[in-house]
């Protein structure tokens, strides 16, 4: 039996934090994750990025290095209570303005107040949005079975428990694996704040068996195990993505599949 519950360095756990809006407050919060080496994806609103200028963008693509920038719509509408025209205009220009200040393809996506529904998420593929994150807590532990529809562990004002409780079951088989925290860095009003947000990120930082990682590091890494070739008797596996991949045969054999080649992998022989 092959399982893909196995991450990037052989991990099982999992993660990351999205926070919205592009705030300036995002500079102190992106200094935070780097201080504990953890990631996060940074969902942008076009809007207050048009017209600005060579220096700004270039102090935008500093402010955000080592992290995900992704669409927050351009102004910050309300998705399920648009017509459809309006979705893929505030969607594609976007991902135009992001794509254009920070230089590499901006494809995912947080709901806008959370809003969305059957219509706007058609949309938003049409325009070559991968995921998108809701504000549905589910206070356990998920990895996203649908993309687009993809539920957080907790707002960060109501994460610390959770957060506990992650890491207190790592070794555990019967937990999930994806600790997912969001929210918004001008939440952040006094240094008891600042003071309760870093001590969250300590509570899971540094730890060697958690992938730290952005939203679309998960996604590209998921959606490549999805394309691994493997023989009918599970010794013979082939990656032909740019990824190296990791699987679990029989609960207890963990197996890594280099970019790009095939690997034959007896059963019994470590």
């Amino acid at each position: 039996m092959i399982q893909f519950h196995v991450f990037p360095g052989a991990t099982k756990r999992i993660v990351t934090f999205s926070y919205d809006d592009g705030h300036e407050k995002d500079g102190r919060l992106v200094e935070l994750f780097n201080r504990y080496g953890v990631k996060g994806t940074f969902h942008l609103n076009g809007k207050k990025l048009i017209g600005i200028t060579d220096e700004e963008k270039q102090a935008l693509r500093a402010r955000y290095e080592g992290h995900e920038v992704a669409c927050h719509t351009v102004t910050h509408g309300w998705p399920a209570r648009m017509p459809v025209q309006s979705v893929v205009g505030e969607t594609y220009e976007d991902r135009k303005i992001l794509e254009d200040v920070f230089g590499y393809p901006v494809v995912g996506m947080s709901y806008p107040s959370g809003s969305f529904d059957a219509a706007s998420i058609a949309a938003m593929q049409a325009c070559g949005v991968l995921y998108s994150r809701t504000t549905k807590d589910t206070l356990n532990f998920p990895l996203p079975s649908v993309f687009m529809e993809w539920h957080p562990t907790a707002h960060h004002k109501k994460a610390q428990a959770p957060a506990e409780r992650f890491m207190g079951q790592l070794d555990s088989q019967w937990t999930h694996p994806l600790l997912y925290i969001w929210g918004h860095s001008h939440e952040f009003k006094t240094e008891e704040d600042w003071q309760a947000m870093e001590t969250l990120v300590a509570t899971v930082a540094g730890n060697g068996k958690i992938w730290y990682a952005t939203n679309i590091e998960i996604y590209n890494y998921m959606t490549a195990q999805r394309m691994l070739q493997i023989s009918a008797d599970e010794t013979r596996f082939y990656n032909p993505t740019a990824l190296t991949l990791y699987v679990e045969r029989d609960k207890t054999e963990i197996i890594e599949i280099p970019a790009g080649k095939a690997v034959f992998a007896p059963r019994g022989v470590q």
